[in-house]
C-alpha cells in the first residue's frame, strides 16, 4: 500500500529539521539565554525563562548565550593626575554579578558585551574623579585614603548607574589597587628625602656643635671665678684640678687599684729641687 506523499514530505521535512537542531550545556554557575532567530516567519526574541545547569536542546533557528551569573572581576589600569598635577598609576577592579533569573533582562536590554558597552566607561570616569580629589602624598602614604576611595566609587557604580539605568546587577564591591607615582617620580622623591634628610643632619649637628661650643666656654668662665675666688695661680688651678680629678678616680675605682704617679719636673708646681740652697 502506498504511503501519501505528503505524509513522505513531512518525514523529510522532520528528519532535516531534526538533523539541523542542536544541544547546548549550561555548566554550574551559568545560564543559558535562549535567542530564537526564525528563518522566514514569526518573531525573534530572547526567550525571558534562562535555561540552568544541563543539556538543553535547540531549534535550528536558535543559539544560546551562555551568561556566568558568578562574581567577575573587571579590572581597569589607570596614569592619570592627582589633585596637585601629579601623576600617578594603579589599578581598580569592580567586582560583580549578574542576578540569577535575570539573565535573558540583561541580553535582551544590554547585549553579551554590556560591561563594555554600558558600563566601562562610567566606572571610570568615577574612579577619575576621585582619585583627582586628593594630593599624591595622601594617596601614597595615608592607608585610609584607598577605603574612603573604594566607599565613594562604589556608591556612585550603585546609585548612578546599577539603580538608574536598572541593570540587573549585583555589586559586591569595588578595589582599588596600590597607588604609585611613576618610577621617575618615586626616585626624585627618594633622593628629595635623602637631600632633606641630610640637611636636618647637619642643622641637628650644628646645633649640637654650637652647644658644645657654649657649654665649654661656660665652663671655662665658671671655672676662672673659681680660680680667683681661691686665689690661685692659673698652673696652681691646674695642679687642684688634677687632684681633684685623681681623686674622683680613686673614689670610683675598684677596691684594689694601684696608682703610679710619675716625677715630672712641671707636673706638680713645688718649688725646684735646690731652690733653698
Amino acid at each position: 500500500m502506498r504511503k501519501p506523499i505528503g505524509g513522505i514530505l513531512g518525514l523529510v521535512l522532520s528528519g532535516f529539521l531534526l538533523g539541523l537542531s542542536g544541544c547546548a550545556a549550561i555548566d554550574a554557575g551559568h545560564e543559558g539565554v535562549l535567542v530564537e532567530q526564525p528563518f522566514f516567519f514569526g518573531h525573534g526574541g530572547v526567550d525571558p525563562v534562562p535555561s540552568k545547569t544541563g543539556r538543553v536542546w535547540l531549534a535550528p533557528t536558535t543559539h544560546v548565550v551562555d551568561v556566568d551569573v558568578r562574581p567577575v572581576q573587571y579590572s581597569e589600569h589607570f596614569d592619570i593626575i592627582s589633585a596637585e598635577n601629579a601623576p600617578v598609576s594603579f589599578d581598580a577592579f569592580m567586582i560583580a554579578n549578574v542576578v540569577e533569573g535575570r539573565s535573558p533582562e540583561l541580553i535582551a536590554r544590554y547585549g553579551p558585551n554590556w560591561y563594555h558597552n554600558n558600563v566601562k566607561e562610567a566606572f571610570r570616569t568615577f574612579v577619575r574623579e576621585e582619585v583627582q580629589k586628593y594630593p599624591l602624598f595622601q594617596l601614597t602614604t595615608d592607608p585610609t585614603t584607598r577605603t574612603k576611595l573604594q566607599e565613594a566609587i562604589a556608591r556612585e557604580v550603585q546609585t548612578k548607574l546599577i539603580e538608574k539605568q536598572s541593570i540587573p546587577v549585583r555589586l559586591n564591591r569595588v578595589v582599588v589597587g596600590s597607588i604609585l607615582p611613576p618610577k621617575g617620580v618615586v626616585e626624585q622623591t627618594t633622593q628629595t628625602i635623602v637631600q632633606e634628610q641630610r640637611k636636618i643632619t647637619m642643622v641637628e649637628f650644628q646645633k649640637a656643635e654650637e652647644a658644645r661650643e657654649k657649654a665649654e666656654k661656660q665652663r671655662g668662665i665658671a671655672d676662672r671665678a673659681y680660680r680667683e675666688s681661691l686665689g690661685l695661680t692659673a698652673p696652681e688651678f691646674v695642679d687642684l684640678r688634677r687632684i681633684e680629678v685623681q681623686k674622683e678616680i680613686v673614689q670610683h675605682s675598684p677596691s684594689a687599684l694601684t696608682v703610679i704617679m710619675g716625677l715630672e719636673r712641671f707636673g706638680i708646681n713645688l718649688p725646684p729641687i735646690g731652690a733653698d740652697k
